[in-house]
């Protein structure tokens, strides 16, 4: 998600300051520089968040830009966040509820052992732009494009989508599929869903 913020500094300093008074119990003064560039980070990822992820939040109901103070848009932003990270904890338990990695173990290992560590440190507050997850496994989405609870949410999304192209065939014909491919389609780090619409390609043609 592109950072697209039109406050200055003397706007968004404060928030950061107010930040680093929640984060040190009010000592405000003895963070470090990188702390506090992670704090300014944490304040244009929630102000964009208002910005530019409209769709899912506004209803119609969003307040002009110009009538929104760097605090107003901060505090907006940050509660877009933590609606997003419920969500997507939410998309994520759909999914879980079909989920089958048909034996590939990238695929396996990213969604039941990765994903919920995500959700157990993810920061919404202090640094809501660290995604803090390693996306192993590959999914049709430019995910640098994406960072904090937007890639988990653009990632899962884009497995929710190859669980349903996928379960419209027989187990045995995907998993026929695979090891068709390569015998050690277990440990490959590919998208498992290329590979069967390659097959129905050439099948088609």
């Amino acid at each position: 998600m592109g950072v697209t913020v039109n406050y200055g500094a003397e706007e968004l300093v404060p928030i950061v300051a107010y930040l680093a008074g929640k984060l040190t119990g009010g000592d405000s003064t003895s963070i470090t520089y990188e702390k506090a560039e992670q704090l300014m980070q944490a304040v244009l990822y929630c102000i964009s968040e208002w910005e530019n992820d409209r769709e899912p939040y506004d209803g119609g109901g969003k307040p002009a830009a110009g009538n929104v103070t760097a605090r107003q848009a901060y505090e907006l932003g940050y509660q877009r966040v933590v609606d997003k990270v419920k969500r997507a904890l939410a998309l994520y338990h759909e999914i879980l509820e079909d989920f089958d990695a048909y034996g590939n173990r990238c695929l396996q290992d990213t969604i039941i052992k990765d994903m919920p560590e995500f959700f157990r440190r993810y920061d919404p507050r202090f640094a809501p732009h660290e995604t803090n997850l390693i996306l192993d496994y590959p999914v049709h989405k430019e995910m640098d494009r994406y960072s904090g609870v937007d890639a988990v949410w653009e990632y899962l999304s884009g497995i929710r989508q190859e669980q349903i192209f996928l379960g419209r065939f027989d187990k045995g014909y995907v998993m026929e599929t695979l090891w068709s491919h390569s015998p050690d389609y277990m440990e490959m780090i590919e998208n498992i869903a290329d590979i069967v619409r390659q097959r129905l390609f050439m099948e088609n043609n």
